[in-house]
């Protein structure tokens, strides 16, 4: 067998491995108890290290468009472009399910975090979280964007209260070949 045939069959089987995770899929879920602005938050997402901002269960940063957010779920992915992906995470009392596909630098992906809560008989709610965007560039990208309004009603010894709330829940995803 000649050398060059040789050194090419032990370069594709090493190099092998590395085909199957061609790049790292940062994303988070990220909810702020008040309006915000998308160009705010992308300008936001510009200036941060998505994994740093989401190492706890709020957002540690000092940028205007992130400031005071939840951190509802964060995980880094192992992922191959062109094709489609899926993971699961257990903690504590809630599970996670990530699953998506990344065509070129479009993300497409959707986010399912059921949660178990012990009143009487098990319950569970159910939140789901999906978008899609681009994520080229190498930094965080808005891939979605979801601003609700609730109204809670309160009554103290007969003095009703209506009190009026925003929220902005967002995901965000950063992808690194």
């Amino acid at each position: 067998m000649r050398p060059t045939i040789l050194f090419a069959a032990a370069a594709s089987l090493l190099l092998a491995p590395l085909a199957a995770h061609a790049g790292r899929l940062d994303i988070a879920v990220m909810q702020f108890a008040d309006k915000r602005e998308p160009a705010d938050i992308v300008a936001g997402l510009g200036k941060v290290d998505l994994v740093k901002i989401t190492d706890s269960d709020r957002t540690e940063t000092n940028v205007t468009g992130l400031r005071g957010g939840w951190v509802v779920f964060a995980q880094s992915l192992g992922i191959t472009p062109g094709g489609s992906f899926a993971s699961s995470t257990r903690l504590t009392n809630q599970r996670a399910d990530v699953a998506g596909s990344l065509n070129g630098s479009n993300l497409s992906v959707k986010i399912s975090i059921l949660e178990g809560v012990k009143v009487g008989l098990r319950k569970f709610t159910e939140n789901s979280y999906e978008g899609s965007g681009s994520v080229a560039g190498g930094v965080p990208q808005l891939i979605s964007i979801r601003q609700t309004k609730n109204k809670t009603q309160t009554s103290i010894k007969g003095r009703t209260t209506i009190t009026h709330m925003n929220f902005t829940t967002i995901i965000a995803a950063r992808y690194t070949p």
